[in-house]
């Protein structure tokens, strides 16, 4: 899988000097990684954030923004556990935060050594390779649900499926021996693994724990038992990805 790289820096100077020797230096070694994004602003950071890629993200800590990238970083961390940070500053003296935080930084690059830059940042492309590559080979995969003040981790293949609850803007989780709820849209739902399908206007499922879609009544039977409903679209499409029984 691809690795995206993610660059948010506030000086457009030194913004395009980051993004030059990490688009030169993929480009000669031909490395499986792309820039996909850089930019000052570290909402259209998060925006894009999920835990369905490989990613890194180069962030320097004082942005010029109400958010810095110590908290842009902690927010990172919630949505993907796996993702590498870096922070690449002149703010040394804010490197025991990462720590505070348990952001898990896989390296500190201090601006005040410019001429070091170009290695460093070298030195941490390959790092990052050889990590993220090693995590995608033995790490199953996981969705994270924001519940209170926690953040959940579940194994993607335990979610049987997502319904919307009763209270407005409340998810319902259901597995095969528990359920949970949390905060969320059925629309981001949705993206949160490439198994999950959008079956009702109020219902994901996970496509691998399908066992039987019954066109005729528009509900499907999923693992443990349980039905849900689904939308006529929804049956048609699922009837040709999954290969299960059919009535």
């Amino acid at each position: 899988m691809m690795i995206d790289v993610y660059i948010c820096e506030d000086d457009v100077k030194q913004l395009e000097q980051i993004h030059t020797i990490v688009r030169r230096y993929l480009m000669i070694e031909k490395l499986d990684m792309r820039i996909a994004m850089a930019t000052a602003d570290p909402q259209a950071i998060l925006a894009e954030a999920d835990n369905q890629h490989q990613r890194l993200y180069l962030l320097d800590i004082e942005l010029g923004t109400p958010m810095n990238g110590i908290e842009l970083a902690q927010k990172l961390r919630q949505v993907d556990v796996n993702c590498k940070i870096v922070f690449i500053t002149t703010h040394a003296e804010m490197l025991t935060l990462t720590f505070k935080y348990q952001l898990e930084v896989l390296d500190f690059i201090n601006k005040d050594e410019p001429e070091a830059l170009q290695a460093r940042l070298i030195q941490i492309l390959n790092l990052a390779q050889t990590r993220l590559t090693s995590s995608q080979h033995h790490q199953a995969a996981y969705v994270q649900f924001k519940v209170g003040e926690q953040v959940r981790s579940v194994r993607a293949d335990e979610v049987l499926f997502i319904e919307s609850a009763q209270v407005p803007h409340k998810l319902i989780v259901h597995m095969a021996n528990a359920q949970f709820e949390y905060y969320g849209t059925i629309k981001q739902a949705a993206t949160l693994n490439k198994n999950f399908y959008r079956c009702h206007k109020s219902i994901v499922v996970n496509q691998t724990c399908i066992t039987v879609i019954n066109k005729r009544l528009h509900q499907l039977t999923v693992s443990n038992g349980e039905t849900i409903d689904c939308s006529v679209a929804a049956s048609r499409a699922l009837a040709k990805l999954v290969r299960v029984s059919k009535m």
